[in-house]
């Protein structure tokens, strides 16, 4: 019998962690996370390497897991991936780095740094962190990348590798979401029920509403510094759409039962 293997994309700062937490609640011993030495790019080979040698594994989670997933004859592996509004990712990964518990440059940098100021180092030093990230994740096969600035074509990939994926959800719409995964993961893990909770988030209230985020950041940035923000998502925007516009069709044809 063919092994069905759940695999959670890790985005960093996308409710990552609570569905870690409601992954690893439901399957117990049979959730493994999947991360290489000095956050190294996780590709095909890599991870299939780590499903043989571990033969229980029935849900992978990983920050940098790429897409498309190996499949083999003894084993099928299902992507499940969330994305979220580029802009909110900004802020978030500021306050993360500024309350963590680490020498790396980022959270030195956000110790050091306000918003607006760490935001500028970013764009000058590692843009990619906050420009079109999402997308040159979901693009992203090969280690000799590194963090390339993603292109249009990048875009066309990262579309094609979340339309191949199981569940594409938003942390905008993480609870929905939840819904989706239960519904379509019901036939390979019969009663899969993965619970809701925010984790790293004070609250659900958190998660703030587009125009919302970006009137917040355009007080603290400047307008300025925001134009290039969002110039520089164009490609995570576009992204980002997409997953919410197809869970919205995706939770009409399983509320329906069609």
């Amino acid at each position: 019998m063919q092994r069905k293997i759940l695999i959670h994309h890790h985005i960093f700062k996308n409710a990552g962690t609570s569905l870690q937490y409601a992954l690893k609640k439901h399957f117990g011993e049979k959730y493994y996370e999947c991360e290489l030495p000095q956050s190294q790019m996780v590709t095909k080979e890599d991870l299939e390497k780590f499903i043989l040698e571990n033969p229980q594994a029935l849900a992978i989670s990983g920050h940098h897991i790429c897409l498309p997933t190996p499949q083999g004859k003894e084993y099928q592996t299902l992507s499940l991936i969330l994305l979220r509004n580029p802009l909110a990712r900004v802020e978030s990964i500021y306050k993360f780095e500024k309350k963590q518990n680490a020498q790396t440059q980022g959270a030195i940098k956000a110790k050091e740094l306000d918003l607006k100021e760490y935001v500028r180092w970013r764009l000058d030093k590692t843009p990619t962190m906050l420009c079109n990230y999402q997308t040159y994740y979901c693009a992203r096969k090969d280690k000799s990348e590194g963090t390339k600035i993603p292109t249009d074509q990048d875009l066309k990939i990262a579309m094609q590798n979340i339309k191949a994926s199981v569940v594409v959800g938003t942390v905008e719409r993480y609870e929905e979401t939840l819904e989706l995964a239960n519904k379509k993961f019901s036939h390979s893990y019969p009663g899969i029920n993965l619970e809701y909770s925010y984790l790293n988030v004070t609250s659900k209230k958190a998660i703030k509403q587009e125009e919302e985020i970006r009137n917040k950041l355009e007080v603290e940035l400047g307008e300025r510094m925001l134009n290039e923000l969002e110039e520089g998502n164009k490609l995570d925007q576009t992204l980002w759409k997409t997953a919410d516009k197809d869970i919205t069709e995706e939770l009409e044809m399983v509320r329906s039962g069609t």
